[in-house]
């Protein structure tokens, strides 16, 4: 029990640097962005530019695949609570280390959204998180929605579809290896997608950490919408693993589903010691593997 503690706060604790550092990357590219094109001490001779998806887009898609790559044997590199309730409804995470992981994705994104703001300033501050004049807030939810859905059918296709491969699967090694490339591509194509019509928040905590610090005058436009970053990518994590099981006919990690599936003979005659076991789930739900997907990326 007390092993298994230690586990999940040191997993909660990986979600916390890596959600910290998203958040002022996510956020600083917009920033940056901005000030690129705006009249600015960064740049004077800019007026009349705009921001295009493509200054911001590349930036996010790129943090979450290297943050993914450098937590994924810690925690699953989950940096979204929409992932991690996603794995938690599944019943591929437990509910304490599914609630730990969520409050120190706050924490972090908040802390690294502080953090921007003390570097940058009010002035060059911005989240990236909008609504566009000309969508409604159900056209922004269901954009929310989308965005979020793209990003949990990916995980569950390319991590959890390759976790805990067995020793002969080499394309589940291989999948679980380079998981974070695909994830990070699937929240680019959204930012490219959605970015100018909502910011492309996909993230709760990426959008809460950010918003924090934005200006009244953000409230008073965007404030009366806040539910749709929140309640749109919630409620993909409860479909997108629907897509998964579509597919599969299981939400539990890769190898233990793919195997199950294989024909009794077949898999006694290729397979003989590597059938699923009890241990073997238990691995791939407590996160105590070191490949990404065991650790419900």
């Amino acid at each position: 029990m007390k092993d298994r503690l230690v586990s999940e706060l040191r997993g909660a604790y990986a979600e916390f640097l890596a959600s910290f550092f998203f958040v002022f990357f996510a956020a600083g590219s917009v920033s940056a962005a901005v000030s690129a094109v705006e009249p600015s001490t960064v740049a004077i001779n800019a007026r009349g530019a705009t921001v295009e998806p493509a200054n911001y887009s590349l930036a996010i898609g790129f943090a979450i695949t290297i943050l993914a790559f450098s937590i994924g044997d810690v925690s699953g590199g989950h940096i979204n609570p929409a992932v991690t309730l996603a794995f938690a409804v599944t019943r591929n995470i437990s509910a304490t280390r599914a609630a730990l992981y969520m409050t120190f994705q706050l924490l972090g994104g908040l802390a690294g959204g502080a953090a921007l703001l003390g570097a940058v300033g009010k002035h060059n501050y911005h989240s990236g998180i909008g609504l566009a004049p000309d969508v409604t807030p159900g056209g922004g939810f269901s954009l929310e929605f989308m965005g979020t859905l793209l990003l949990v059918f990916v995980v569950f296709n390319v991590a959890v579809w390759a976790g805990e491969p067995v020793q002969t699967d080499l394309k589940g090694w291989t999948i679980s290896a380079l998981a974070p490339l695909p994830i990070g591509w699937a929240v680019t194509v959204a930012h490219l997608a959605i970015g100018p019509f909502t910011g492309s928040g996909i993230n709760p905590m990426r959008v809460l950490g950010a918003v924090a610090f934005e200006s009244d005058a953000w409230w008073e436009s965007n404030g009366h919408a806040l539910w749709i970053w929140i309640a749109g990518p919630l409620l993909a994590s409860f479909v997108g693993p629907l897509t998964y099981l579509s597919l599969y006919g299981t939400v539990k990690p890769g190898s233990a589903g793919k195997v199950a599936r294989i024909e009794p003979a077949a898999a006694a005659t290729e397979q003989p010691n590597e059938q699923p076991n009890a241990e073997m789930i238990d691995r791939a739900t407590t996160g105590t593997s070191s490949s990404y997907p065991s650790q419900a990326l």
